[in-house]
């Protein structure tokens, strides 16, 4: 409060500030107005007084000069993964601050599921001092369903505790319906901890009526969005807080703008995004730049990705606005719709300019808590991954997964596949990759067939959302178990093999998913290993084929059929499925 007293006596001309920031447009995101003639007064790390700050300069006063800019508040990410960076935070921030991203809400269910508590822990050591807010969306999804196993557990008695730490915001992405809409205890217990800590909770996907009305009946206040107009309209018009993916709902957002609604009740958010993409295309800007592109207007575009995400989360106090008394957390634009930045600011500080980081972010040695959490004992053998024919007959029927399946339907991914000598083979001819989920721990493995398309080789990664656990597509049983076996070695990382001779890595020690090596190194890294896994032919998983890998396996709400360490399931009914029959 001292520091308060501080800001009252600047805002009533009892004191000097320390900066005032002059001359510049005002994208006043409280009215959806540029004013002009609106000056910044700074003290300490916070904004004291808007408007006419003459009488605050004094001989001390830094004036910083913003001619030919629009000072707008700093981006706030109402919906992110780090993790998926495969960046430590610390790096991470390295990367995204020039990017104007000052504020982000983190989805806390990847690293929770690689160390439990200690992942939170981690992240909120690693956010002191640093010059990006970083608030903890506490996992609801650890493990993400009954089906599988991970290396952290939270439950009522874990989320009760954490969710008194500094800076946890409210509960995560609540993505598992089944045990949503089926009362299963320990999702429960999370969600009513939540709630009796007065903290919101966040959801997953777009669920249509009834379904949507059960959705929000819980408790849920809100959704990352990536669907069509209809869908949006249906859980805006039951108090859904939207957080759009630009990239994703191009026909969402020309919808709701013939619709003409009102966009409080709609963010912008990132989600997740590889280190190598940001570097290329930007992060929330990004987004941005593509919701202009379906037509919304960019006031209010900076008002989603600004003031309506940190009202949602109930942050408006602090951030989300250049008002006084919140943190001066700033952008310096010169071209509000392509969105130039030429300053960020972070409390008050200079932290980029012209895509350029000007602070030293010091980068300290992960803590051991967070390493050696990739437990196989014994190195894999190509015959782990052996399927035997239950039949002695030439063919069986077999559960041929797409990269991408939503329904539970078996009879649309139900091929022949050929035997030899009582183990079932896939077939190359038909891109048809033999795929495992290693459990981190070494507890055992689930194997299946896909249509993937790599011709050769293997791609193993212990990135997995949401278990990340260690998955293996391959061409031949050698080259899976090799791939397996050097992800252990190097405590997680993502790794590419050929004819037994690993072509490309990245060792991401932190939790089997993070590293904290210098940017440029990893950027090189995940660069190389894109291009040794393009070479395999990977025809199914796209442009970039090892970030897909890390999603096919996904438990939640939309899929249906899915993989996990203990098998094949039907996630709706959490029926096991046999991998062949």
């Amino acid at each position: 409060m001292k520091d308060r007293h501080l800001l009252v006596d600047v805002a009533l001309d009892r004191l000097h500030a320390d900066k005032v920031v002059v001359n510049g447009e005002f994208l006043d995101v409280a009215t959806g107005r540029i004013r002009k003639d609106v000056n910044i007064a700074i003290k300490g790390a916070r904004i004291a007084k808007i408007g006419n700050v003459d009488d605050t300069i004094g001989p001390e006063t830094k004036v910083i000069d913003a001619t030919g800019m629009t000072v707008t508040p700093g981006l706030v990410d109402s919906h992110y993964h780090i993790e998926s960076s495969r960046l430590s935070p610390r790096r991470h921030a390295q990367l995204t601050l020039p990017y104007g991203t000052t504020s982000l809400f983190e989805g806390s269910h990847e690293l929770a599921n690689c160390l439990g508590l200690d992942g939170i822990k981690y992240f909120l050591d690693e956010a002191k001092d640093l010059p990006q807010r970083i608030y903890i969306a506490l996992s609801s999804a650890t493990p993400p369903t009954p089906f599988e196993r991970t290396g952290g557990y939270i439950g009522g008695v874990e989320a009760r505790e954490a969710l008194q730490w500094e800076n946890v915001a409210g509960i995560g992405e609540i993505m598992d319906y089944t045990n949503l809409f089926g009362h299963e205890e320990r999702l429960w217990e999370v969600m009513k901890a939540g709630l009796e800590a007065g903290k919101l909770l966040e959801g997953h996907g777009t669920p249509l009526p009834p379904e949507a009305d059960a959705f929000m009946a819980t408790g849920i206040t809100s959704t990352h969005f990536s669907g069509d107009p209809e869908r949006a309209l249906e859980l805006l018009a039951r108090g859904c807080f939207l957080e759009v993916k630009g990239r994703d709902s191009q026909d969402a957002i020309r919808g709701l703008v013939d619709a003409g609604i009102d966009w409080q009740m709609v963010g912008i958010c990132v989600d997740d995004r590889p280190a190598e993409l940001t570097r290329k295309i930007g992060l929330l800007d990004y987004e941005m730049r593509k919701v202009m592109e379906a037509g919304l207007d960019p006031i209010t575009t900076y008002q989603l990705a600004t003031i309506n995400n940190a009202r949602h989360w109930h942050l408006e106090h602090d951030i989300g606005l250049v008002a006084p008394g919140r943190y001066a957390d700033m952008l310096f634009i010169s071209d509000l719709e392509k969105i130039k930045i030429d300053k960020v600011f972070t409390g008050g500080e200079m932290v980029a300019e012209k895509g350029k980081l000007t602070v030293d972010i010091s980068i300290p040695p992960a803590p051991a808590y967070v390493r050696h959490s990739i437990k196989i004992p014994k190195p894999l053998i190509a015959e782990d991954f052996r399927v035997k024919s239950p039949y002695n007959r030439d063919t069986v029927n077999a559960a041929v997964l797409p990269a991408r399946y939503f329904s539970d339907d078996l009879a649309p991914i139900t091929t022949t596949l050929p035997v030899k000598d009582g183990i079932v083979q896939r077939d190359l001819s038909r891109d048809i990759n033999k795929i495992a989920i290693v459990n981190r721990h070494g507890k055992g493995l689930g194997v299946s067939f896909w249509k993937v398309g790599y011709q050769r080789g293997a791609v193993a990664t212990s990135v997995l959302h949401d278990s990340h656990n260690i998955s293996v597509i391959g061409a031949n049983d050698a080259d899976m178990a090799a791939a397996v076996n050097r992800v252990a070695e190097i405590e997680g990382g993502i790794v590419v093999v050929d004819d037994g001779k690993v072509m490309a890595e990245i060792s991401l020690p932190i939790g089997g998913i993070m590293t904290d090596r210098p940017l440029d190194e990893v950027v090189a890294a995940l660069d190389k290993i894109n291009m040794e896994a393009d070479k395999l032919e990977p025809g199914e998983l796209g442009d970039h084929p090892v970030d897909s890998q890390t999603f096919i396996f996904l438990t939640c709400f939309p899929w249906g059929i899915v993989l996990t360490d203990l098998g094949l399931y039907n996630a709706r009914t959490g029926e096991k499925i046999p991998a062949v029959w």
